[in-house]
């Protein structure tokens, strides 16, 4: 959204917060505090709304109010509206390559390159040496130092074409300008090339109801566009020799599988389902989210039933054949920390 604001020609890009703002503001006086407040999601106890949302320019005609006449509320409220300055000759990166041309370089990034270059030595291939992590991290910096320089740059150059574009529209009178000319829409979704048409070139004529038709053809292609997918680009995907993928194969046949229930447990295993052969295996190997929750199933299942039991066994089908008998419960439990890596509640 910011750079289409950008590209589109408006002096300042349009984020999120922009129609947020404009939002509160169309709600602030006409509601309630707590009623804009709970519409924005603000906590009223930080003042977000007074802090980051609210209009700087006060509509209120302090002038006219001083010297006890009548105060111009109309012409206040449109001079006090969050207006937005917008040139389609403007574009995100409209710097002239003369500009940048004659721009003089950075000193702080010309230091960094001549360390870098000491550094290295005059070698080209760096892996290996003394100081690769140096040259590494100062490749690093340098790239962000000239990113930065460069936003500088294009946020600057913008700021001076819309504070002096008035002045120069001016001081070229009825002289014969350049003749602008729009910029084709060429897309390749069709959904998106259709709801450019509409936001770009609407007639100047339309109907309420042909202007409601077109707000409801524009929601339906932005649904439609948000429910798209970019695929993977070719190039991207990585491809491994045929060979490699049979051999693979062959590996994985020949090679024994995991033993689906190992003598040591996961801790959020239940030590007592893992052996019941009559569940079936995602049930005996299901790991809870939390050991507490597996510790709450344990007490509520099977704490009970083993403290009623005649023969306290150990049915893990590792354990099965030793056929382990225990006196009390704490005993079980104490084999199942010690054993299985399973610590249950005391």
């Amino acid at each position: 959204m910011e750079r289409q604001s950008l590209d589109a020609g408006e002096e300042n890009k349009i984020e999120p917060k922009a129609w947020r703002r404009g939002a509160a503001n169309a709600a602030n006086g006409n509601a309630s505090d707590a009623v804009r407040d709970q519409m924005m999601r603000h906590d009223p106890k930080w003042a977000t709304f007074n802090s980051a949302y609210i209009n700087e320019k006060v509509k209120f005609h302090l002038q006219n109010a001083f010297l006890e006449e009548p105060t111009e509320d109309s012409l206040l409220a449109m001079l006090s509206h969050i207006g937005l300055m917008r040139d389609p000759r403007a574009s995100k990166d409209m710097v002239p390559d003369e500009v940048w041309e004659m721009m003089p370089p950075d000193p702080k990034i010309e230091a960094l390159k001549k360390e870098r270059a000491r550094l290295k030595g005059g070698r080209y291939r760096i892996k290996g040496s003394e100081h690769e992590g140096q040259i590494r991290e100062l490749t690093r910096l340098i790239a962000t130092k000239e990113q930065q320089w460069k936003k500088a740059v294009k946020q600057d150059y913008r700021k001076q074409y819309f504070y002096n574009r008035p002045t120069w529209d001016m001081e070229a009178g009825g002289e014969e300008q350049e003749e602008y000319v729009e910029p084709v829409i060429d897309l390749q979704i069709p959904e998106r090339a259709q709801l450019a048409e509409i936001l770009c070139n609407q007639p100047d004529n339309l109907s309420p109801a042909e202007l409601l038709e077109l707000r409801i053809q524009a929601a339906e292609l932005m649904v439609i566009l948000c429910g798209k997918r970019e695929p993977a680009r070719p190039d991207r995907i990585r491809r491994r020799p045929l060979a490699q993928v049979q051999a693979d194969v062959t590996v994985k046949e020949e090679s024994p599988g995991p033993d689906p229930f190992p003598l040591l447990m996961d801790r959020k295993q239940c030590p007592r389902c893992i052996g019941d052969e009559t569940l079936s295996r995602e049930e005996r190997t299901f790991k809870y989210c939390r050991p507490a929750v597996m510790f709450d199933h344990f007490d509520r299942k099977h704490a009970r039933e083993l403290g009623s039991a005649r023969r306290m066994l150990c049915n893990h089908p590792k354990c099965k054949e030793e056929a382990l008998e225990f006196k009390h419960l704490n005993h079980f439990k104490n084999h199942v920390e010690s054993v299985h890596g399973v610590k249950l509640r005391a």
